[in-house]
């Protein structure tokens, strides 16, 4: 701008007298008017001179807040620098008693999955007519549901009552490999096997001890002279080992699946996005 170097030079004569005084000697200081200073002398720049004058106070201000109001706070180290990702464990952590406890009761009783899978194992059992003397009375789904809860109970006090003894963890580890082949070969290996305390990879005795004991149990309740539990019991333990094989694979894919199905749908539907005139 033209009234730049106007103003510049009206500055630069208006102050020439005041800084001349401002140099090393003290505040109190006044030097005459006449009084000649050397020519090695270092001038020191400063808003305050000699005396307590101020240098153009009004113009010192009104610079002052206009920084103050144009540039923002400097920000400190730590906002400035972005955080370092935290690394997320995926391992699960040791359960406690409190912890098992826990997890049998919604693996048993507060699991709209595991109720689901009793109702789909009673209504097979309804169609085979397994055991036929159930259907005599019209409550044959009703009883062939109440002896799949059965087997579902006594597989899981089996199984959470053993992995606490033994000190087996007797949740489902995801796999952190990537293909469904490998997947679904993990969901297979963890049907039978199952991670100990150190980290090993070891039989699962809790689980197959859980499905053969329901599956001879459950035989009990049902008509002795059609039913035994070497015989019959030992195929609901090869029934149970199925489901649980099926349990291992909605574990596995079943959040991939939800996902895919409902996730994106749902998104959209509470954060729609803006159409492009917005």
């Amino acid at each position: 701008m033209k009234i730049c170097p106007v103003v510049l030079l009206l500055v630069l004569c208006a102050s020439t007298g005041a800084v001349v005084k401002a140099q090393t000697l003290p505040a109190s200081t006044t030097l005459p008017a006449d009084t000649t200073l050397p020519a090695d002398t270092v001038m020191v720049a400063s808003e305050t001179m000699p005396g307590g004058f101020e240098l153009f106070p009004e113009v010192l201000a009104s610079s002052h807040q206009a920084l103050l109001k144009g540039l923002p706070m400097t920000p400190a180290i730590s906002e400035g620098v972005l955080n370092a990702p935290v690394k997320q464990d995926t391992e699960p952590k040791p359960l406690t008693g409190k912890d098992r406890l826990t997890l049998f009761w919604n693996e048993t009783y507060a699991s709209p999955g595991a109720f689901v899978g009793v109702s789909a194992g009673a209504l097979v059992d309804q169609l085979r007519h397994t055991p036929a003397k159930w259907d005599g009375d019209g409550s044959g789904y009703t009883r062939r549901f109440a002896s799949e809860y059965g087997q579902l109970a006594t597989r899981n006090v089996i199984h959470d009552g053993l992995a606490g003894i033994t000190g087996l963890d007797p949740r489902y580890v995801v796999c952190k490999c990537q293909g469904t082949l490998h997947r679904s070969a993990h969901a297979l290996k963890m049907t039978f096997t199952t991670y100990s305390k150190d980290g090993r990879l070891t039989l699962d005795v809790p689980q197959l001890a859980s499905a053969y004991g329901s599956g001879m149990v459950s035989t009990y309740w049902y008509p002795h002279n059609q039913f035994s539990p070497l015989v019959q019991g030992v195929q609901f333990g090869h029934e149970q080992m199925g489901e649980i094989l099926l349990g291992n694979l909605v574990h596995e894919f079943g959040p991939d699946i939800e996902r895919s199905l409902h996730l994106h749908a749902l998104t959209a539907r509470r954060h729609p996005r803006p159409d492009d005139d917005d």
